[in-house]
């Protein structure tokens, strides 16, 4: 079992967008663009990523409205791990991103304005965040289109894996000739 602190938790995100946004920084316009076998290009990838996180970025700051809409947990999360293999039971059920959700075709010349407005999200999940208890983070709920209702902790879990399994697709995806 692995449970993150608030501290934790934060670092991981931080770090595993990072490494994402720099991977995708390190790519030619070519393998930026460029999807084999009806796999999603990298730039199709990060545009779903986008589209994950924006939801996420616009309800954490509304604390009130997340109580409201959705209610309070019993204060206790998931593990890392637990959540992570509810995600990929899910995938090999054969589940896949649906609706808007779905990436549109990227241009690669629109490269600069995705990272930046990637960047501009996560710095503001990130700083969000931060502002919530461990308590808050283990009651508050809000719901996954896959998974359903999620506490904030097992929504960044599984957002912590989410940008982790879209960069190893892009990876495979490059390496598949």
């Amino acid at each position: 079992m692995l449970h993150y602190t608030k501290e934790d938790l934060i670092q991981e995100f931080k770090q595993r967008h990072l490494d994402f946004f720099q991977y995708l920084n390190s790519l030619t316009n070519e393998e930026f663009a460029i999807g084999r076998n009806t796999k999603w290009s990298a730039a199709q990838e990060l545009d779903h990523i986008l589209k994950s996180i924006k939801p996420l970025s616009s309800i954490l700051p509304n604390k009130k409205l997340i109580i409201n809409k959705f209610g309070k947990g019993r204060g206790i999360s998931s593990d890392y791990y637990t959540l992570t293999n509810r995600y990929k039971t899910k995938l090999s059920e054969g589940y896949k991103a649906f609706g808007n959700f779905l990436p549109v075709k990227v241009n690669g010349y629109e490269r600069a304005n995705l990272l930046n407005q990637f960047f501009q999200i996560t710095n503001k999940i990130e700083n969000t965040l931060e502002q919530y208890s461990e308590e808050e983070l283990n009651t508050l709920r809000i719901p996954h289109p896959l998974l359903g209702m999620l506490t904030i902790k097992e929504m960044m879990y599984f957002t912590n894996y989410h940008v982790l399994h879209h960069k190893n697709n892009i990876i495979n995806n490059l390496n598949t000739n």
